[in-house]
């Protein structure tokens, strides 16, 4: 029962697409604060056909502490580019 559970989850295929196989990788999640968006590089699970991502609790706990720490000004990433709202 063991090997046989690990293959499966090992095989494990996207609920988005249905389509692609989801794999480990690097991901950059965003995260809206108001008017910002930060772009955080995270390891988690992601579809190797769509691209969509399955974050952790590990995972969802550190992008929630990286947004807190922004509110709080305790971190200050520097911008990397600019947006512009057309009226």
């Amino acid at each position: 029962m063991g090997a046989g559970f690990a293959k499966e989850e090992a095989l494990m295929h996207c609920v988005i697409c249905k389509r692609g196989t989801v794999k480990s990788g690097t991901v950059q999640a965003e995260l809206r604060v108001g008017t910002d968006h930060l772009m955080v590089p995270v390891e988690t699970e992601v579809c190797d056909e769509c691209g969509e991502a399955y974050y952790s609790t590990e995972t969802m706990r550190h992008l929630e502490q990286v947004r807190e720490n922004f509110l709080r000004k305790l971190i200050a990433p520097p911008s990397v580019g600019h947006v512009y709202q057309i009226s």
